[in-house]
Protein backbone atom coordinates (compact mmCIF):
# COMPACT_ATOMS: atom_id res chain seq x y z
CA UNK A 1 0.00 0.00 0.00
CA UNK A 2 2.67 2.26 1.03
CA UNK A 3 4.32 1.30 -1.95
CA UNK A 4 1.77 2.32 -3.97
CA UNK A 5 1.29 6.24 -2.54
CA UNK A 6 4.94 6.76 -2.73
CA UNK A 7 4.42 6.33 -6.46
CA UNK A 8 1.21 8.55 -6.64
CA UNK A 9 3.66 11.05 -4.70
CA UNK A 10 6.33 10.70 -6.98
CA UNK A 11 4.49 10.50 -10.00
CA UNK A 12 1.64 13.45 -9.12
CA UNK A 13 5.12 15.65 -8.23
CA UNK A 14 6.31 14.72 -12.09
CA UNK A 15 3.32 16.05 -13.31
CA UNK A 16 2.94 19.38 -11.43
CA UNK A 17 6.94 20.01 -11.90
CA UNK A 18 6.81 19.30 -15.08
CA UNK A 19 4.16 22.12 -16.55
CA UNK A 20 5.57 24.14 -14.55
CA UNK A 21 8.82 23.37 -16.07
CA UNK A 22 7.07 23.51 -19.60
CA UNK A 23 5.38 26.70 -18.28
CA UNK A 24 8.44 28.94 -18.01
CA UNK A 25 10.47 27.62 -21.03
CA UNK A 26 7.14 28.80 -23.13
CA UNK A 27 7.97 32.16 -21.48
CA UNK A 28 10.89 32.34 -24.58
CA UNK A 29 9.13 30.06 -27.36
CA UNK A 30 7.01 31.24 -29.81
CA UNK A 31 3.30 30.13 -29.94
CA UNK A 32 3.24 26.21 -30.58
CA UNK A 33 2.18 25.16 -34.30
CA UNK A 34 3.35 22.19 -35.92
CA UNK A 35 5.87 24.36 -38.53
CA UNK A 36 9.41 22.66 -38.51
CA UNK A 37 10.91 25.91 -37.06
CA UNK A 38 8.60 26.00 -34.03
CA UNK A 39 9.19 22.41 -33.16
CA UNK A 40 12.85 22.78 -33.02
CA UNK A 41 12.88 25.73 -31.01
CA UNK A 42 10.62 23.83 -28.66
CA UNK A 43 12.59 20.68 -28.71
CA UNK A 44 15.79 22.86 -28.11
CA UNK A 45 14.43 24.19 -24.98
CA UNK A 46 16.00 22.68 -21.54
CA UNK A 47 13.29 23.48 -19.20
CA UNK A 48 10.44 22.70 -21.59
CA UNK A 49 12.00 19.18 -22.71
CA UNK A 50 12.48 18.09 -19.22
CA UNK A 51 8.92 19.32 -18.04
CA UNK A 52 7.88 17.55 -21.13
CA UNK A 53 9.69 14.12 -19.88
CA UNK A 54 9.31 14.73 -16.42
CA UNK A 55 5.03 14.78 -17.05
CA UNK A 56 5.52 11.62 -19.22
CA UNK A 57 7.59 10.21 -16.49
CA UNK A 58 4.89 11.13 -13.63
CA UNK A 59 1.72 9.50 -16.17
CA UNK A 60 3.96 6.04 -16.51
CA UNK A 61 4.39 5.90 -12.42
CA UNK A 62 0.96 7.12 -12.13
CA UNK A 63 -0.22 3.84 -14.01
CA UNK A 64 2.31 1.88 -11.82
CA UNK A 65 0.32 3.23 -8.92
CA UNK A 66 -3.00 2.42 -10.21
CA UNK A 67 -1.66 -1.55 -10.81
CA UNK A 68 -0.78 -1.69 -7.11
CA UNK A 69 -3.76 -0.25 -5.41
CA UNK A 70 -6.95 0.91 -6.20
CA UNK A 71 -8.71 4.39 -7.38
CA UNK A 72 -10.67 5.01 -4.00
CA UNK A 73 -7.09 5.17 -2.84
CA UNK A 74 -4.54 6.95 -5.84
CA UNK A 75 -6.91 9.54 -6.43
CA UNK A 76 -7.25 11.21 -3.02
CA UNK A 77 -3.36 11.12 -2.41
CA UNK A 78 -2.83 12.10 -6.09
CA UNK A 79 -4.48 15.57 -4.43
CA UNK A 80 -1.57 16.30 -2.48
CA UNK A 81 0.49 16.90 -5.97
CA UNK A 82 -1.53 20.35 -5.36
CA UNK A 83 0.96 20.91 -2.23
CA UNK A 84 4.00 19.37 -3.83
CA UNK A 85 3.58 21.92 -6.71
CA UNK A 86 3.30 24.63 -3.95
CA UNK A 87 5.96 24.25 -2.05
CA UNK A 88 7.96 23.79 -5.82
CA UNK A 89 6.76 27.14 -6.83
CA UNK A 90 8.00 29.12 -3.30
CA UNK A 91 11.08 27.72 -3.91
CA UNK A 92 11.71 27.50 -7.62
CA UNK A 93 9.23 30.29 -9.21
CA UNK A 94 9.81 32.65 -5.66
CA UNK A 95 6.42 32.62 -5.09
CA UNK A 96 4.88 34.17 -2.16
CA UNK A 97 2.44 32.22 0.50
CA UNK A 98 1.06 32.90 3.37
CA UNK A 99 -0.06 30.89 6.59
CA UNK A 100 -3.59 30.05 5.07
CA UNK A 101 -1.22 28.40 2.14
CA UNK A 102 1.27 26.64 4.34
CA UNK A 103 -1.48 24.97 6.49
CA UNK A 104 -3.19 23.92 3.36
CA UNK A 105 -0.56 21.69 2.69
CA UNK A 106 0.54 20.49 5.55
CA UNK A 107 -3.61 18.94 5.77
CA UNK A 108 -3.17 17.63 2.40
CA UNK A 109 0.33 16.00 3.86
CA UNK A 110 -1.93 14.57 7.24
CA UNK A 111 -4.40 13.27 4.68
CA UNK A 112 -2.45 11.83 2.36
CA UNK A 113 -0.57 9.56 5.56
CA UNK A 114 -4.36 9.18 6.68
CA UNK A 115 -5.32 7.38 3.58
CA UNK A 116 -2.23 5.12 3.58
CA UNK A 117 -3.22 4.49 7.23
CA UNK A 118 -6.25 3.83 6.59
CA UNK A 119 -6.34 2.08 3.07
CA UNK A 120 -6.20 -1.97 3.62
CA UNK A 121 -3.59 -4.13 1.29
CA UNK A 122 -5.05 -5.70 -1.86
CA UNK A 123 -4.14 -8.02 -4.07
CA UNK A 124 -4.45 -6.43 -7.60
CA UNK A 125 -2.79 -6.95 -10.77
CA UNK A 126 0.36 -5.21 -11.60
CA UNK A 127 1.51 -3.47 -15.11
CA UNK A 128 5.16 -5.25 -15.74
CA UNK A 129 8.13 -2.75 -15.77
CA UNK A 130 9.15 -3.30 -19.06
CA UNK A 131 5.61 -2.55 -20.54
CA UNK A 132 5.41 0.63 -18.62
CA UNK A 133 9.07 1.48 -20.58
CA UNK A 134 7.06 0.31 -23.62
CA UNK A 135 4.93 3.29 -23.52
CA UNK A 136 7.18 5.59 -22.01
CA UNK A 137 9.38 4.44 -26.02
CA UNK A 138 5.66 5.02 -27.71
CA UNK A 139 4.91 8.46 -26.89
CA UNK A 140 8.71 9.19 -27.57
CA UNK A 141 8.28 7.90 -31.02
CA UNK A 142 5.10 9.76 -31.11
CA UNK A 143 6.64 12.96 -30.17
CA UNK A 144 9.63 12.83 -32.40
CA UNK A 145 6.82 11.29 -35.59
CA UNK A 146 5.18 14.95 -34.90
CA UNK A 147 8.54 16.69 -35.31
CA UNK A 148 9.02 14.61 -38.64
CA UNK A 149 5.70 15.55 -39.86
CA UNK A 150 6.53 18.99 -39.78
CA UNK A 151 9.99 18.76 -41.43
CA UNK A 152 7.82 17.57 -44.51
CA UNK A 153 5.69 20.84 -43.67
CA UNK A 154 2.57 18.33 -43.91
CA UNK A 155 0.57 20.65 -41.44
CA UNK A 156 -0.42 22.43 -44.53
CA UNK A 157 -2.31 20.38 -46.15
CA UNK A 158 -3.65 18.09 -43.21
CA UNK A 159 -3.47 20.13 -40.45
CA UNK A 160 -4.68 24.07 -41.54
CA UNK A 161 -6.91 24.47 -38.15
CA UNK A 162 -3.45 24.23 -36.34
CA UNK A 163 -2.35 27.89 -37.03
Amino acid sequence: MWESILLTLAATAGNNIGKVLQKKGTLILPTLSFKLKVLKAYASNKPWVLGFFMDIGGAILMLRALSLAPVSIIQPVSGCGLAVLSIFSHFYLKERMNIIDWMGIAFAGIGTIGVGAGGEEQKASSIPLFHLLWLFFLAFILFVGTLLCAQADLDVYIFPFFR
